[in-house]
């Protein structure tokens, strides 16, 4: 005959043999719901398509806080290096007082400033960078230079800054093709006879840094960059031009009688108003 002792025994052993069979239950079930979930959120970033046009994170990611920089460069360098979606990749090859970053961007546009104030316009020309091939030429800055450097070697020497900055300007339409965009400049200041499809007002295209001879002994000093900034949602300038620079579509005039000339369209009066907005019209004009 078993003891009562004996039963009670048997019976809390039991019990506990059930108690621990649940807890474990518990355990392993939500190890499950936390490795489904994890394993539900991963496909969204794991699977996106490749080649895909970056986007903005959601709002409801959870992200780390950053505190704010005293400089809009410095809001930039931060946007790029916290969010994915802007991360343009490493640097051009070239020089690295070229580097695109803050103080190489800083320096070169005073740079330009202090040449361009002291030799004016005739020292300077402005930039245009195209996907090799295409007959869209977007404007992306203006390059100075001291008179005992050529505009060929302004544009070598900082070429690295110039096309970064183009392919970040137009990140659709030239980044794609970063590292093999084409340079061409014309003269300082020609926005206008530009726009107007001049005849008389060709590009020249630039030779990468590479093909062209004494490029390392140009000084920082002695040339400057000053690249194009959108402001207001402005859409960007842009010409269309030949694979030798000169214009694709017939000269404008407000008189069209004679010739292929013809008065601008739509579009392209928006264009001129874009490049005449806060701008001093004497720039335009010759004294």
């Amino acid at each position: 005959m078993v003891s009562t002792s004996t039963t009670a025994a048997a019976i809390l052993v039991h019990l506990l043999a059930i108690l621990s069979i649940a807890l474990s239950f518990s355990l392993v079930s939500n190890t499950l719901t936390s490795t489904s979930f994890v394993l539900h959120r991963q496909p969204a970033a794991a699977f996106a398509p490749p080649g895909s046009l970056p986007t903005r994170p959601s709002t409801c990611t959870v992200t780390a806080s950053s505190s704010l920089s005293s400089s809009k460069w410095d809001n930039l360098v931060d946007d790029d290096d916290d969010d994915d979606s802007l991360d343009f990749g490493e640097d051009l090859p070239g020089p690295r007082d070229m580097r695109y970053i803050e103080f190489n961007i800083g320096r070169q546009n005073r740079n330009f400033v202090d040449i361009r104030t002291a030799g004016g316009p005739e020292m300077t020309n402005d930039v245009y960078a195209r996907k090799a091939g295409d007959d869209t030429f977007w404007f992306a800055g203006k390059v100075a230079r001291v008179s005992d450097v050529s505009p060929e070697l302004a544009v070598a020497r900082q070429w690295s800054l110039i096309e970064t900055h183009a392919a970040r300007l137009r990140p659709i339409e030239l980044y794609p093709s970063r590292g093999k965009l084409e340079l061409w400049i014309a003269p300082g200041d020609s926005e206008m006879d530009v726009a107007y499809n001049r005849p008389d007002c060709k590009f020249v295209q630039m030779k990468r840094p590479e093909d062209l001879e004494g490029v390392g002994v140009i000084r920082q000093a002695e040339i400057g960059f000053q690249g194009e900034i959108y402001e207001g949602g402005e859409d960007g300038f842009r010409t269309w031009r030949n694979d030798d620079g000169s214009p694709v579509k017939p000269e404008i005039t407000d008189t069209p009688d004679k010739g292929d000339k013809r008065a601008p369209n739509d579009d392209e009066m928006k264009d001129i108003q874009e490049i005449l907005k806060g701008k001093d019209l004497s720039e335009f004009f010759d004294d």
